[in-house]
């Protein structure tokens, strides 16, 4: 699957149902292990993903009319998918991406349908890297959520509650 204009490169590894742990130095998810000063850049962005090809849904539209009007009964199950189609790619769930630019050029996007939640951990994760704090800020993207929490280091100097819609971060 490809990831749709907001990232760019059609060059993207999608990644689902992952754990992500953010240390002063390292940033790791699955077998993977990288120095933070290798990462070019974070972001997030919509991901398009599921969508029926428009020309598909034209195409078996026109075609089920067609032959309904020769009188072809499947001629009303291409107009009923054709409708379906059209339907699902104005009501298909949203998805956004959580996406890792490395220094190599690789780029990993990881993929739910929480937004609020994506943007919650990205804010937290700038903020991270940008003071160098001495902790370990573990990210869990999970049947679609997306939830962070600090799992080691000064916790006293850190107030945030990733259920919370509120966040405050105290470095």
């Amino acid at each position: 699957m490809a990831a749709s204009s907001p990232f760019g490169s059609q060059d993207i590894t999608l990644e689902k149902n992952k754990v992500i742990t953010v240390t002063k130095r390292t940033v790791r998810f699955s077998r993977n292990v990288y120095q933070t000063h290798n990462i070019a850049g974070f972001g997030e962005g919509e991901v398009d993903i599921g969508t029926i090809s428009w020309g598909l849904i034209i195409v078996a539209f026109i075609f089920g009319l067609i032959l309904n009007s020769f009188n072809i009964e499947v001629g009303w199950l291409l107009v009923l998918a054709g409708i379906a189609g059209g339907v699902w790619n104005f009501f298909k769930p949203k998805h956004y991406g959580f996406l890792l630019t490395l220094n190599s050029g690789d780029k990993k996007l990881f993929v739910t349908t929480d937004q609020a939640g994506l943007k919650q951990v990205i804010s937290v994760v700038y903020e991270f890297i940008e003071t160098e704090k001495d902790a370990t800020y573990q990210i869990s993207i999970n049947n679609s959520q997306v939830k962070g929490n600090f799992i080691q280091g000064n916790a006293k100097d850190v107030l945030f509650n990733s259920d919370d819609d509120s966040q405050s971060t105290k470095f």
